[in-house]
């Protein structure tokens, strides 16, 4: 029996694993193309025989007006992002590089701070940001995400910047480098991997959050996408088809950022760097 064939069942059940994980994609995106009655037909439409591409435009532009969600909701996801790796590299990079008292304790206090839900926070968070007048604003919302994504992205970098040899740096700093221009030349492009990592998880955990922004956020023109999505279900009814033609524009920005960054996923950490 030939390789390819002893192969044969793990290729068949990583097929049927796939399938099964893009079926709720596929639900979503043949719902999001249905009338409102034809999503009650049985038995159900797989490959809807016309198309209501007038779906995406009504929930975009039309009564629902998605289209000013989606851009708040980018504007919170890029800042909250951006914040913290700019808070959260600098932390790892210190962290890792320098020998301090009480450095393994700080490591462990930001994990210990994932524990906790931010149901339990929100009583704190929200006084804090009626004390600093933070309420019913996009800068509120982005920054109470970037106090609930630093530790982890804190913890995520630092565990990248452990596997960059520190050689690399006393080597530049003999030919007269600079270390902030070492941390910018050799550090942050070996490093880049795990700079992808903290942006996405930062923008995925501010993108999906519904309890801050619900918390926060009173003024309809500033609410983003996750409150925005909650239209969509009435008093006595809920229009699915227009739901999911919403939930497809929402996922869309994921799918692209993913798209850009994975190649960072797939390439060493150490791609180009001497080994010690």
């Amino acid at each position: 029996m030939t390789k390819r064939w002893r192969n044969l069942p793990t290729h068949i059940a990583l097929w049927v694993i796939f399938i099964i994980l893009l079926f709720p994609i596929w639900i979503m995106l043949a719902t999001s193309l249905q009338t409102y009655e034809g999503i009650f037909n049985w038995p159900p439409e797989w490959f809807p025989a016309n198309p209501q591409w007038g779906n995406f435009s009504e929930v975009w532009g039309g009564d629902y007006q998605f289209s000013q969600p989606f851009f708040n909701s980018l504007i919170i996801a890029s800042s909250t992002a951006i914040i913290t790796i700019v808070l959260a590299f600098p932390a790892a990079y210190g962290i890792s590089r320098f020998s301090f008292f009480g450095r393994n304790s700080m490591l462990f206090i930001v994990l210990v701070t994932q524990m906790f839900s931010p149901i339990v926070l929100i009583v704190g968070l929200y006084q804090l940001a009626q004390n600093y007048n933070l309420l019913n604003s996009l800068f509120g919302v982005i920054i109470t995400n970037c106090a609930l994504t630093l530790p982890m992205a804190v913890w995520l970098l630092h565990g990248y910047l452990k596997s960059v040899p520190e050689t690399l740096e006393q080597a530049a700093a003999i030919d007269g480098c600079s270390r902030i221009r070492g941390v910018i030349k050799i550090v942050m492009p070996l490093s880049a991997s795990g700079i992808a990592m903290a942006g996405i998880y930062a923008f995925i955990m501010a993108w999906n959050d519904l309890l801050i922004p619900l918390i926060f956020i009173s003024d309809s023109h500033l609410r983003p996408i996750s409150l925005a999505l909650t239209d969509f279900a009435g008093q006595n009814i809920v229009y699915w088809q227009l739901m999911m033609a919403a939930s497809v524009i929402s996922t869309f920005p994921i799918a692209v950022m993913f798209s850009f960054v994975q190649k960072y996923f797939i390439r060493g950490f150490m791609s180009g760097a001497i080994k010690e």
